[in-house]
């Protein structure tokens, strides 16, 4: 007889084991469970914690049970003003909405709750006590986080996608208003071939007109060949910056000391400099590095800016030409300039009226100036953009807080002199 009982017995011990296991983890699957709470003269006497409260909380019924005050300890800090506020409600009669916040589990975890209160009162209409319903979502707001972090990270790919298209939409109009501009400066080379012959027989023409009048007291003559042969001069100069511009650029480079070259462009100037009552100074850095440029070309933008500055002060003033000696910082680095690189500033200055800021990111654009009509060709600024360009130098345009235009030549040092 004891043999049949013992495996009855101990089958009957396994199913009662097995069924506590699958109640322990139905327990730990458990995300809510309901709890109710009993008032006496507004403060809490006893808490009744549904099986759940493990699972969610950490802690059993019976803990729950002998310590009234446990749940209220749970609450995360930064969110108990909020939970007090809730059950505020109750007191006023009212259900108060559900509310989500953070709890401190018994792990040390923090874990996000759902609790939605239910008040329950006296026939005299006072607060007794609450059922509530607490439920865990933890994964609910975990997963609201990750989704919130993503998207932000797609706003931000999405913000970069669309100031790269829009780098590429403008790398795109520039790429057309180049090929535009090439275009345009090839028909007008053509152009400017055909009218330089007939330019050059009109001079000529004009000069000789000029002389056989020299005796003549017709003051409106002289006056009307003057303005003739200043037109003259103007279209020539419009054909000679359009050659200039249009031609194939080949530089000719040479170490060279770039103080007797401004010298030499201050004096082709010199007449007009004077008519302008406009008085120079110098300041040149010595010894200073020789430049590695074409001579021919750098005095050209000498010159233009010398012209440029005289224009600039139709009532008088002063061109200050200065050269420095400056060590390329990492900030500063770029294009040719590597840290470290000595190279060579040429700064011309003037006492004029200065651009207004909202042109000065136009100056370099073919055909824009700032002058009065008949006094630039608005090639200048182009034309020597581009020799500073070829040369690996930089141009730099800026008002002076004095007053007046401020431009600023960098040119690199020749490698010889670096090496010396």
């Amino acid at each position: 007889m004891p043999s049949l009982v013992e495996p009855e017995l101990r089958r009957a011990e396994q199913a009662v084991k097995e069924s506590e296991e699958r109640y322990r983890e139905l327990l730990a699957s458990v995300t809510d469970y309901i709890y109710s709470v009993r008032l006496w003269n507004g403060a809490v006497v006893e808490t009744l914690h549904g099986p759940g409260c493990l699972s969610v909380t950490g802690y059993s019924p019976e803990e729950f049970a002998s310590d009234p005050d446990l749940w209220h300890r749970m609450v995360h800090p930064e969110d108990t003003a909020a939970v007090v506020a809730n059950a505020d409600e109750m007191g006023r009669g009212k259900v108060p909405p559900r509310i989500e916040h953070r709890i401190l589990h018994r792990d040390g975890s923090i874990r996000w709750v759902r609790n939605q209160r239910v008040p329950r009162y006296t026939a005299d209409g006072v607060l007794s006590g609450y059922d509530g319903l607490v439920s865990n979502i933890t994964s609910r707001k975990e997963a609201e986080e990750k989704l919130t972090l993503a998207n932000a990270q797609l706003r931000e790919v999405l913000a970069s996608l669309t100031k790269s298209h829009e780098a590429l939409q403008s790398t795109q109009w520039q790429l057309i208003e180049a090929e535009k501009l090439q275009t345009v400066g090839q028909l007008a080379a053509g152009v400017a071939h055909e009218v330089k012959n007939p330019l050059a027989v009109l001079q000529m023409g004009l000069g000789y007109i000029a002389r056989q009048s020299e005796h003549n007291d017709n003051p409106q003559t002289l006056s009307v060949l003057k303005e003739m042969g200043e037109a003259v001069d103007r279209a020539d100069a419009v054909v000679g910056d359009l050659l200039e511009f249009a031609k194939p650029k080949e530089l000719e480079l040479s170490a060279t000391d770039v103080e007797p070259l401004i010298r030499q462009a201050l004096r082709f100037v010199r007449h007009e400099l004077s008519a302008a009552k406009v008085g120079v100074v110098t300041n040149f850095a010595r010894p200073l590095p020789h430049c590695l440029i074409d001579r021919d070309k750098i005095k050209q933008v000498l010159v233009n800016l010398f012209t440029n500055a005289s224009h600039a002060m139709p009532g008088g003033g002063q061109l200050i030409v200065s050269t420095r000696i400056w060590r390329v910082s990492e900030e500063g680095a770029g294009g040719r300039f590597k840290p470290g690189d000595r190279i060579v500033l040429v700064e011309v200055a003037d006492s004029g009226t200065g651009i207004p800021p909202e042109q000065l990111s136009k100056i370099f654009d073919p055909y824009f100036t700032t002058k009065p009509t008949g006094k630039g060709t608005g090639l200048g600024l182009t034309v020597t953009k581009s020799i500073i360009d070829l040369h690996g130098g930089r141009v730099h345009v800026a008002n002076r807080p004095a007053g007046g235009v401020l431009v600023t030549l960098a040119l690199p040092s020749s490698t010889e002199d670096e090496k010396s």
